[in-house]
């Protein structure tokens, strides 16, 4: 399946990629305009090791890097792939952050892509898959067009998410929780009112069907390129 959700048709080339520097990064986070970290609940700053929005804020600040030209050499040639195969319509904006920041894992806040150098530097095909997946939740979060997805889908809003005392806060998602069409909620809980981690949650099958469609999507590039050696 290849899918493109294009707004523009024009050729992309490497100068479409927005690398933000670490001062610039660091200024997003400690303005926390999308009140992200401010939001987070005790559980989610518990899981995060921090006592504190303020807290945890200072802690990531000190892991805001400068892309070095290698980083923007392998973004720009894995970018240009990723877009071929879903285009958001967006000029990629790109954050370098580490370890501390949300566990190193990729995610999204408004219009930013945030990647950990150890993500960067993963193989071609497997750096493609996450941008792929990321550049989802870009175009979920500004494109209206998502709620006939969700409507095709069987999702329906079910409550807040602020509702449930121990759910993972997630910010590549909105503001609810849904149920699938068989009337299952779906969502990622803690374990405990003291995670050790942002993965210390309750298994499930399903989370946020934002999640569901960017795995769906950047899944199916990797089915797309393991199909041309299945008949090796």
């Amino acid at each position: 399946m290849i899918v493109a959700f294009s707004g523009n048709k024009e050729k992309f080339t490497d100068i479409d990629n927005i690398y933000m520097t670490a001062e610039e990064t660091i200024n997003f986070i400690r303005n926390d305009t999308d009140r992200y970290i401010t939001n987070l609940t005790e559980y989610d700053l518990t899981a995060r090791d921090s006592k504190s929005p303020s807290e945890y804020i200072n802690k990531v600040i000190n892991e805001c890097y400068n892309f070095t030209e290698e980083h923007k050499k392998r973004l720009n040639v894995c970018s240009i792939i990723a877009k071929k195969y879903f285009d958001n319509g967006y000029n990629w904006k790109f954050a370098l952050i580490g370890d501390i920041y949300e566990e190193g894992f990729p995610h999204t806040r408004a219009d930013i892509i945030f990647l950990s150098p150890k993500i960067v530097n993963y193989d071609d095909d497997a750096l493609i898959t996450v941008l792929i997946h990321e550049s989802i939740h870009i175009y979920q979060r500004y494109n209206k067009d998502i709620n006939k997805y969700l409507k095709e889908n069987g999702y329906t809003i079910s409550r807040r998410r602020d509702s449930e005392l121990l759910i993972r806060a997630n910010p590549d998602l909105d503001e609810y929780i849904y149920k699938d069409r068989n009337g299952n909620e779906l969502f990622y809980k803690y374990k405990s009112t003291m995670p050790t981690g942002i993965n210390d949650i309750i298994p499930a099958i399903n989370e946020h069907p934002f999640e569901i469609m960017a795995y769906k999507i950047s899944e199916d590039y990797g089915k797309l390129k393991l199909s041309k050696y299945k008949n090796i």
